[in-house]
């Protein structure tokens, strides 16, 4: 017993003396920093998180610099440009703008009607100043050629009228491409600027660097903003044009049968829609020229 009382004494003694070190130099270690000088930043970025949030759309295109407020100049007129061709396109490219229902009802009645001729198919035209009436009048002005001619003529006309309408949607397509470009450019730029500011600052500067790159970021989103909904109208403005086509072909066809039965035979045109020529007898003068031109008649 003696000698277990001795061995657990001993083992006592070389357990405390092993953690006599360990415990003095825990109390020499330096002590942490307290929680409350971490919090402080901690607050600061808060707050500046929050002063972030707080600016307006207007405020932060401001405070990317005057080259940024260039950038958003030109993004903004490229919209009021897109805005005022989408508006000039929802206005007249509609159906009765382009094929009037009393157009091709008229239309209808005079294809069923024997007696009708080239005159009063061209009164009908004269009456409508729409692309399907401006195809029609080119047939009808060659009513009594051969049928292939007079088809190959309004074939001609309508692709004259499509190419005029594509033309009219061709700005939106502009803006959509080249939109996106503008904002990309004034990306680079402003990325540029960033890093030279955040160079002259010198290291530890991140968050200057990093406000640049955020408002030059900000034009790219600009432009896609523009060219997505301009393309989109685009594409519905050409669709739509190219169904409006379709239907004029289709109405027009209902005169074909009319232009067969003129074909070979003398068409007359009345005076009124007749052009105008010059007598044989003798020369125009600049006076009577002028006068003809300007569709007065001259009477001698």
């Amino acid at each position: 017993m003696n000698f277990k009382h001795r061995f657990i004494n001993l083992a006592f003694v070389m357990t405390v003396a092993m953690t006599l070190p360990a415990m003095q130099a825990q109390a020499q270690a330096p002590e942490a920093p307290p929680l409350a000088a971490e919090a402080v930043p901690t607050a600061e970025n808060e707050t500046t998180t929050e002063d972030v949030k707080s600016q307006s759309l207007g405020e932060m295109v401001i405070s990317g610099g005057t080259m940024n407020l260039l950038f958003f100049v030109v993004l903004g007129l490229f919209s009021l440009w897109a805005v005022t061709v989408v508006l000039e396109r929802m206005f007249n490219l509609r159906r009765n703008k382009m094929l009037p229902d009393s157009f091709s009802q008229q239309l209808r009645q005079l294809t069923a009607t024997p007696q009708t001729t080239a005159t009063h198919f061209l009164i009908l035209c004269d009456s409508h100043d729409t692309p399907a009436s401006r195809i029609f009048k080119t047939g009808v002005l060659r009513a009594g050629r051969p049928l292939p001619e007079v088809e190959k003529a309004m074939e001609d006309a309508a692709a004259r009228q499509m190419a005029a309408i594509r033309a009219k949607n061709r700005p939106l397509s502009v803006v959509g491409n080249i939109a996106p470009l503008v904002g990309l450019l004034g990306t680079v730029v402003g990325m540029i600027m960033a890093f030279q500011v955040s160079s002259q600052a010198g290291l530890g500067k991140a968050e200057q660097l990093a406000e640049g790159i955020y408002l030059a970021l900000m034009t790219t989103a600009a432009g896609l903003t523009i060219a997505i909904p301009c393309l989109l109208f685009a594409s519905w403005f050409a669709g739509r044009a190219e169904r409006f086509m379709c239907e004029i072909g289709e109405c027009l066809t209902l005169a074909m049968p009319s232009f067969a039965q003129m074909e070979g035979q003398p068409v007359m045109i009345a005076a009124t829609h007749a052009t105008p020529a010059a007598s044989p007898e003798r020369a125009l003068t600049p006076r009577e020229r002028f006068l003809r031109e300007a569709g007065i008649e001259v009477v001698n």
